[in-house]
């Protein structure tokens, strides 16, 4: 029976850890020039106990005013696992958000409480069979050239009961990103990103870099490896694309 509960147990920290997105980022807390953006991601994460995961997140935002104004978000997530035993790919739990925006000076913030529903298979781990709420903080600190910047988040997630009754424990999520303008064109950020559950914890490597083309348009490409882990699954490395349109 123990046995079945820490393997029940480490599935769950499995499903989490390949279903959550974060909003860590390149000028994260600042307002674009327009009021929506569509932001298509692509990641693919290899960890240590041979699962690949191929995730694809379409995120609608919008925001408004100048220095006050509010903004929201859906994301709708697609998902291909492949584990040593089978493969499997589906729609994954789709997330919304808002909350009020602002800007003092040279500081951007934007506070947040978001939603998440069971919408993907949690048995064959493409969703986290449960409710789960959160609240976060983004912060961006620009230098008055806006040559750099500083970005930061600060998230706390209530983890809900999956249909087995099982609530596993809540989790705050951190990051602390720096770095700045190349060139006209290109943007350039690292640092690092943290996930406490309880006693266990991962820290990340996040290394991002942006091509603008245009004020509409700009891609990304993002890399994370996991430095230091306790009891949560270790990424060998995770790359990612997106690619955003703002209109």
């Amino acid at each position: 029976m123990k046995s079945k509960i820490i393997i029940g147990a480490w599935l769950l920290a499995l499903t989490s850890f390949i279903n959550e997105i974060h909003a860590d980022d390149i000028f994260k807390a600042v307002k674009p020039k327009t009021n929506w953006q569509i932001d298509e991601r692509i990641a693919y994460s290899n960890n240590n106990k041979g699962i690949e995961s191929l995730i694809n997140n379409l995120i609608l935002k919008y925001w408004d005013g100048n220095k006050f104004g509010k903004w929201g978000f859906i994301n709708l997530p697609y998902k291909q696992i492949n584990s040593p035993k089978n493969s499997k790919n589906g729609i994954g739990d789709i997330a919304v958000g808002a909350g009020p925006r602002f800007c003092i000076k040279n500081l951007h913030y934007f506070l947040y409480s978001a939603l998440t529903f069971p919408t993907g298979n949690s048995e064959a781990n493409l969703g986290n069979g449960r409710y789960d709420s959160k609240i976060g903080l983004m912060t961006t600190y620009l230098t008055f050239d806006k040559k750099y910047e500083l970005d930061g988040i600060v998230e706390y997630i209530w983890t809900g009961k999956n249909k087995n009754g099982f609530n596993p424990t809540n989790e705050l999520y951190t990051s602390l990103l720096a770095g700045g303008k190349i060139n006209s064109k290109i943007r350039a950020v690292s640092g690092f990103t943290g996930l406490v559950k309880g006693n266990n914890y991962l820290i990340d490597l996040r290394i991002i870099s942006r091509y603008i083309f245009s004020k509409k348009w700009h891609v990304q490409l993002v890399f994370d490896k996991s430095i230091k882990n306790v009891n949560l699954p270790k990424k060998k490395y995770q790359s990612g694309f997106y690619i955003r349109y703002n209109f």
